[in-house]
């Protein structure tokens, strides 16, 4: 009954007298441009409609969307009135003459007053809407007459039809004469079902601008949300993103909140790295009209916590191994290696721990990069830290491991080279430590000597090595009594040590000389032409 009652007084003419009809060009603006000075144009449009009503918004009010999002924000209010998706709805364009029509349909209906006023909208409190502040349509209907020429914007549901036009705003509602957005309302005979939005315009790239759109919402026939690595309902989930095989580039994804695309970062598509992200409610970033710019802050510190605090332990464990790929190699400030981050200080938290294959290290603080080049040798992958706490066995524990040696007896020539490390300390005056001699080749270690506090580890490989080479491995372990690699102390020894050493070789060059001869003669030769060393 209200209804009926509304509709009775909205489509009263609003004159009586008759004013002659004349042809209306297709254009709006070669339409205002033609008035008669005698007779306003406002009048001539209001002939055309049941009720002709100016809506207070002036072409001068400061939106400036680009065609797609101005084409975003139209399938945006079918897909909100159509449970969060776009399937269903249809987007067609039609050729008539020299204009493209738009057409986009669906099952929904609405009262027509919600057009009609900034702040009218049914999506206020609804949290799965990515709109809900009410100016929408009318920003879309300005943004489509004023800035791309479009000579039609029409909506219909039910037994009614409204036309946005841009005319003349009527006297003495302004300081001076401008163009403003007037909606034109028309009862129809027949009622029909569902709602639908007619555009018309004489730029195909336009047109298809709408049929485009449909990419930018969720839908089955988006490939964005196909085969999800995670999907929450009434949250949200991602889509990890493998690299090309052989590539070495990032993939990147899309970033949709509440169902429908983003910018993330910048205003280009394909930003997310690693993976298309989604949310299926708006519950977590603040409203945005124009639906601009994603952060990567709002990203890291409210998206991705939001999903991953209601993901599963089972889960969180399954994406850790699914997300092989970039547990290394991969930059901290990415999407990907934020969502990895997260997961695994999940499942820390919550003491879960998972298995690793062994060739897989966790990064470890103050490494030094000669190690984790080492390590790189011999076939480990260095993974990101935060594996360590989940059951990744860290770097570091692994180069300790390498350091626990197995002695193995030493021949009489090995002997031999190890007493002549120890007479070439003696005019050094630095303590003697004993030479423990390890098979570096059978434990696969990446160390070549290692400082004990009872005496120095040195590889059998060292001890074939020339005289000044094993002797300075030799002094570089014993110096270690000093501190670490690193340390400021061990630096300071060494440096020492090389003073001596080069002064001690400068004052008794013939010490050296004959201690490298006898060093020589001890090393194995290499076999000859007939296969025999010399010795044989």
């Amino acid at each position: 009954m209200e209804s009926k009652m509304v509709l009775g007084w909205l489509f009263k003419r609003k004159r009586e007298e008759s004013i002659p009809i004349q042809e209306i060009p297709v254009d709006l603006e070669a339409r205002l441009a033609d008035a008669s000075p005698s007779v306003s144009q406002r009048m001539r449009l209001a002939d055309q409609y049941e009720t002709f009503k100016y809506l207070g918004i002036l072409d001068t009010y400061g939106v400036d969307w680009p065609l797609e999002k101005s084409a975003r924000d139209t399938l945006q209010n079918f897909f909100d009135g159509n449970k969060r998706t776009l399937d269903g709805v249809d987007v067609k364009v039609a050729q008539k003459g020299e204009d493209y029509v738009v057409r986009i349909s669906n099952h929904a209906e609405y009262d027509f007053r919600l057009l009609m006023h900034l702040g009218g909208t049914t999506k206020a409190d609804d949290p799965f809407s990515a709109g809900g502040l009410g100016e929408g349509t009318k920003v879309l209907a300005l943004s489509l007459l004023r800035d791309y020429g479009f000579s039609q914007v029409r909506f219909g549901s039910q037994n009614w039809e409204l036309d946005f036009v841009l005319d003349t705003v009527p006297e003495g509602e302004y300081v001076e004469q401008r163009k403003g957005l007037f909606a034109g309302l028309n009862q129809i005979k027949e009622s029909r079902k569902g709602n639908f939005i007619e555009f018309r315009t004489k730029n195909p790239e336009h047109a298809q601008a709408f049929v485009d759109a449909k990419k930018l919402f969720y839908s089955s026939d988006n490939p964005d949300f196909q085969n999800p690595s995670l999907d929450i309902p009434g949250v949200g989930g991602f889509k990890y993103l493998p690299r090309a095989e052989g590539s070495r580039d990032t993939p990147e994804g899309n970033f949709y909140y509440a169902g429908q695309r983003r910018h993330f970062e910048k205003e280009e598509w394909g930003t997310v790295e690693h993976v298309n992200l989604w949310t299926h409610i708006d519950d977590t970033l603040k409203k945005d009209r124009d639906r601009g710019i994603v952060t990567r802050r709002e990203i890291d510190d409210q998206v991705i916590p939001r999903i991953l605090d209601a993901t599963s332990n089972d889960d969180l464990s399954r994406l850790v191994y699914e997300m092989n790929p970039i547990w290394s190699g991969t930059w901290t400030y990415e999407v990907g290696y934020k969502l990895l981050e997260g997961i695994a200080k999940r499942l820390a938290d919550k003491g879960v721990k998972l298995q690793f294959d062994d060739k897989y290290l966790a990064s470890t603080s103050f490494m030094s990069s000669m190690t984790m080049g080492n390590l790189k040798k011999q076939g480990y992958i260095i993974c990101s830290g935060f594996l360590g706490d989940i059951g990744m066995k860290s770097a570091q524990d692994k180069f300790r491991e390498m350091q626990q040696h197995y002695r193995v007896d030493t021949a009489f020539d090995e002997e031999e080279r190890i007493n002549i490390l120890y007479e070439a300390i003696v005019p050094f005056q630095r303590d003697r430590k004993d030479v423990w001699v390890f098979d570096r080749e059978h434990e696969n270690s990446i160390i070549q000597g290692q400082y004990d506090e009872a005496f120095v580890w040195l590889s059998r490989d060292t001890l074939r090595k020339p005289f000044p080479d094993a002797l300075a491995t030799y002094l570089h372990e014993v110096d270690h009594k000093h501190g670490s690699d690193h340390s400021a102390e061990f630096s300071e020894a060494l440096t020492v040590t090389l003073g001596v050493v080069m002064r001690e070789i400068i004052q008794q060059p013939q010490l050296y000389q004959k201690l490298e001869q006898r060093w020589n003669q001890t090393l194995p030769q290499p076999p000859t032409e007939t296969g025999m060393s010399p010795s044989q």
